[in-house]
C-alpha cells in the first residue's frame, strides 16, 4: 500500500487561505466595502479608444501586461439569489492576502500570468493559479463537469479579435477558459467571458457537497488602483435527472497595487523552481493535445495531485533535478484520456 505523503507546508497554508471561513461583521461594525477608492493619478493603458484592429491589438495586449504587478487581494462572495425550493443562502465569505503577479511568457499573441502568494511577516510562498491569454485562439479547453476536459473547435468568426483566457490549478492543471473581447470605451479597459463552467472553488469544496458546477461570466476590469475579476456565478446540481441551478453568486476579487510589502521571497522561488514548472506546464499541454477529451482525478481539486506537484516542487527548490519521470508518473496517476461523446 503507497503512504500518502504529508501535506506540504504550502498545500496547507493555500487550503487555508483559500478555504476562508464565513465573513459575519462585527457588533455595530459596517462591513468592508468591496469597492476601493481609485487614486486620483492614472495613466491608461490606452490614451484613446483604439480605432483600427491593430490598435484595438495592441491596447489589448498592454491591458493584459497591466494585470501584473504587486498586490494587495480581497475575495469577496455574496450568494444573492436561493434558485431551488428549501435553499437557504449561505453566509458571505471575505478573505485576502498579499500576491505577486509575473509575466512568465510573451510572444505577443500568447501571455502568460503566473500568481504567486507571498503570505505574513515571514514572506511564506505558495504558487497560485495561472491565466493564460491567447489572441484569436482555434480553439479552447472547456470544462465539461465531472473532471471532465474537452477540446472545442472554435469558428473563425467566433475568434476574430476575441481574447481566449485559460486559468490554471495551483498545480497548472486547467480548471476553466473563455473567450470574450476587450473593450475600451467609456474610458475604461475591461474583457468579459462567454459563458462557462467550471470546477467547485477551492473556498467550497472541502465544506459542500450540495453542487457540483459553477456556471459562470467572468469579467477583468483595469483600476486606477489596480484590477478587478467580478464574476457572476450559478451554483450547479448535476445529477442522473439533469441540471438544475441551487444558488446565484456575485464574487468579487479585487486587486489592489501596493508598494508596501516585500515580494522578494516569491521572485527568489520562482527563480529557484520555473524550469520545473516550465516542465509541468509541457507535460499537461502535450497531454491535452494528445487527448482531445480527458478527465482529471480525484475530483474536485484533485488534493492528491497536487501534494505530489508540490513535494517535486520542493525538490527543485532545494537544488535537486526532478526527472521528466518523476513528473510522468503524477500525470499517470491522475489524468486519464476519456471517450468521446
Amino acid at each position: 500500500m503507497r503512504i500518502q505523503p504529508a501535506p506540504t507546508l504550502a498545500l496547507t497554508l493555500l487550503l487555508a487561505a483559500c478555504a476562508a471561513p464565513a465573513y459575519k461583521p462585527a457588533a455595530k461594525k459596517a462591513a468592508e466595502p468591496i469597492a476601493s477608492p481609485a487614486p486620483a493619478n492614472y495613466t491608461r493603458p490606452c490614451a484613446a479608444e483604439p480605432t483600427t484592429p491593430q490598435q484595438a491589438y495592441d491596447c489589448d495586449r498592454r491591458s493584459i501586461l497591466t494585470m501584473a504587478g504587486e498586490f494587495r487581494v480581497r475575495f469577496a462572495f455574496d450568494e444573492t439569489a436561493a434558485l431551488a425550493p428549501g435553499y437557504a443562502p449561505r453566509d458571505a465569505q471575505r478573505s485576502g492576502g498579499t500576491e505577486l503577479v509575473e509575466v512568465i511568457a510573451d510572444d505577443g499573441a500568447h501571455i502568460s500570468l503566473q500568481h504567486i502568494l507571498v503570505l505574513g511577516p515571514k514572506h511564506i510562498v505558495v504558487k497560485h493559479w495561472r491565466q493564460d491569454w491567447q489572441y484569436e485562439p482555434k480553439q479552447i479547453l472547456r470544462f465539461r463537469g465531472n473532471g471532465v476536459f474537452e477540446t472545442e473547435a472554435l469558428a473563425e468568426a467566433d475568434a476574430r479579435g476575441a481574447w481566449s483566457q485559460t486559468v490554471y490549478e495551483v498545480d497548472d492543471a486547467p480548471r476553466y477558459a473563455g473567450i470574450g473581447r476587450w473593450r475600451h470605451d467609456d474610458g475604461v479597459d475591461a474583457w468579459q467571458s462567454d459563458r462557462i463552467w467550471r470546477p467547485l472553488p477551492r473556498r467550497e469544496y472541502t465544506k459542500r457537497s450540495d453542487y457540483q458546477a459553477l456556471e459562470v461570466v467572468n469579467r477583468h476590469t483595469l483600476t486606477p488602483g489596480g484590477w478587478v475579476h467580478e464574476q457572476d456565478n450559478t451554483k450547479l446540481v448535476l445529477d442522473a435527472a439533469g441540471v438544475h441551478a441551487l444558488a446565484r453568486e456575485v464574487g468579487v476579487n479585487r486587486y489592489t497595487r501596493i508598494s508596501d510589502y516585500d515580494f522578494g521571497a516569491g521572485r527568489d522561488y520562482w527563480k529557484k523552481t520555473s524550469a520545473f514548472w516550465a516542465s509541468v506546464r509541457a507535460g499537461w499541454s502535450a497531454f491535452e493535445a494528445a487527448h482531445p477529451r480527458f478527465t482529471t482525478s480525484p475530483e474536485p481539486n484533485g488534493e492528491p495531485r497536487i501534494e505530489e506537484f508540490f513535494n517535486l516542487a520542493e525538490r527543485a527548490e532545494k537544488g535537486e533535478v526532478v526527472a521528466d519521470d518523476d513528473i510522468r508518473v503524477v500525470f499517470d496517476r491522475y489524468v486519464k484520456a476519456a471517450p468521446a461523446r
